[in-house]
């Protein structure tokens, strides 16, 4: 590879059903199926997080083309928005840059779209770009991604499953599993109770050896029943083997052992 490879072009598409998009799903697909939210505060919300458009932006697809023809790309969660943004506003930092310049042009993008960026589709059309870059620069030197950032540091990666199944993520050879909850705190009690059946009928299934987190996405607030505020705090235990009950939306670990996947 040349120094002096440049990036030709930067291109934006959008796709609807699945993709990077993993919300935007057909009815009827467990990551629709009454999970708690913050809007589960309201009712008629709370069957179907589709139903407050939880799936609206799609998939964002970028590619971006070096002047040799290699092409790179990459994909999130952004939709007509985040090609918008690309094509009207980031591709002028990539577009005649070395394909070397990926820092400096993360650094040009997210300074030039602090105005109306900090967070949100914006930054995941930055990252898509980023990304982009660097799957275009692994190609055109013929390295992985994680060469270009220094070489490996395991062997292996170890890895839970998040979805409605944790007997199944089990089967599949997955150390644990992270499973929502239907139910929130502005369901009370009886909501409390229904998540702990679920809980329990889940760990009957997998057995007490395999990982597992159940999340309800929904913060705690001082109108919160009291039921929820000591289930946060506490944990179904089996010997040392803690099995983590978490409410809020917070990027904090739960509770688990040494042995236990981690849940954020």
């Amino acid at each position: 590879m040349s120094i002096e490879n440049r990036i030709r072009h930067v291109r934006a598409y959008t796709l609807r059903g699945g993709g990077a998009d993993y919300h935007d799903q057909d009815a009827g697909h467990w990551i629709d199926d009454h999970i708690a939210t913050p809007m589960s505060v309201y009712p008629e919300y709370r069957q179907s997080r589709q139903s407050f458009g939880l799936n609206v932006l799609g998939t964002l697809v970028v590619e971006i083309e070096a002047d040799d023809g290699t092409v790179g790309f990459a994909v999130t969660t952004a939709g007509e928005l985040g090609a918008f943004i690309v094509e009207k506003h980031l591709a002028r930092f990539v577009e005649g840059a070395r394909v070397t310049d990926i820092e400096k042009i993360w650094d040009q993008m997210y300074k030039s779209t602090l105005f109306y960026g900090r967070k949100g589709v914006v930054l995941n059309a930055i990252s898509a770009v980023d990304l982009a870059l660097y799957d275009l620069l692994g190609k055109i030197r013929q390295e992985p991604v994680y060469a270009l950032l220094g070489g490996p540091v395991r062997d292996e990666l170890t890895m839970y499953a998040t979805g409605a199944r944790p007997d199944v993520a089990k089967k599949l050879g997955f150390i644990g599993g992270k499973m929502p909850l239907h139910h929130g705190p502005a369901e009370g009690e009886e909501g409390l109770r229904k998540n702990l059946e679920m809980i329990r009928d889940m760990r009957e299934k997998v057995g007490d050896e395999s990982g597992s987190c159940w999340t309800a996405g929904c913060p705690l607030t001082s109108n919160t029943p009291p039921g929820w505020r000591t289930a946060r705090r506490s944990t179904t235990s089996n010997g040392s083997k803690r099995h983590s009950l978490r409410m809020t939306t917070g990027a904090t670990p739960s509770s688990r052992s040494r042995s236990r996947p981690r849940c954020w």
